[in-house]
């Protein structure tokens, strides 16, 4: 049998990856799903295995959740060069209150405003 065409997309790889070592119940629980769609999920099984479920949501939560971004300001801080931040590090910025002892972190902090990864 064929595995799920889903099981080749970036996505899923940093999922499994995240499982690794992991207790799945805590990583569907910071995913908002239940430990028995995780579970169907990665092994391919159920409705996601026949292709009756879309996993274009849990895609976007795992992306959100444990995903790395180019920091668009970072990068043109840092003349061009790529910076990389973890998902979390990115709402950790965007969503704190506005930095004002800081002017850098103050412009850092709007950008956030119009950046595609919010």
């Amino acid at each position: 049998m064929t595995p799920p065409s889903y099981m080749q997309e970036p996505w899923f790889a940093l999922l499994k990856s995240r499982c690794v070592g992991a207790v799945q119940a805590h990583i569907a629980k910071a995913l908002g799903i239940s430990a028995t769609s995780l579970s169907m999920i990665l092994n391919g099984t159920g409705p996601y295995g026949e292709g009756k479920a879309s996993t274009a949501r849990i895609a976007e939560r795992v992306t959100h959740t444990y995903g790395r971004y180019v920091c668009p300001h970072l990068t043109e801080e840092e003349g061009g060069i790529e910076r990389v931040i973890t998902a979390e590090q990115c709402r950790s910025i965007a969503h704190r209150l506005p930095p004002t002892g800081s002017p850098r972190d103050m412009q850092h902090w709007q950008a956030c405003r119009k950046c595609p990864h919010l």
